[in-house]
């Protein structure tokens, strides 16, 4: 395997983060799809059989919405490996300084710790 340029890591950036900003879109789309007042007004499970329509609804809704705001830190993460990219030390652990790997960065190019710094991140 031939090593990682900056050029074919910025790509891989950039196309982790077109499909980030592609699913965060998706998700939107569902959270809008799921209108918590129209499910309040139908008629369904009561609360003596285990909960309405509109409780699973703002459940799903809920979850829907942590789900993005999970992709937007994403995002930030990437934006930030995208900087790291200007500079000399872009394979570099942020945290030790040592190199993370090729193909640690290629499987997880938003990644800046390497395999040990990672394993180890509880004890920091």
């Amino acid at each position: 395997m031939s090593a990682l340029t900056v050029a074919k890591h910025r790509s891989n950036l950039e196309k982790l983060r077109a499909e980030t900003e592609e699913g965060i879109t998706a998700l939107e789309v569902s959270y809008d799809e799921l209108d918590p007042e129209e499910v309040a007004s139908d008629v369904g499970a009561g609360e003596d059989e285990g909960g309405s329509e509109g409780d699973l609804t703002r459940f799903e809704r809920d979850r829907i919405r942590a789900r993005i705001g999970e992709e937007r830190a994403f995002l930030e993460l990437i934006d930030a490996a995208m900087e790291r990219t200007k500079t000399k030390k872009w394979k570099n652990c942020t945290r030790c300084g040592e190199p993370i790997g090729d193909a640690r960065l290629e499987a997880l190019p938003a990644t800046d710790l390497c395999v040990t710094c990672k394993a180890n991140r509880g004890a920091w």
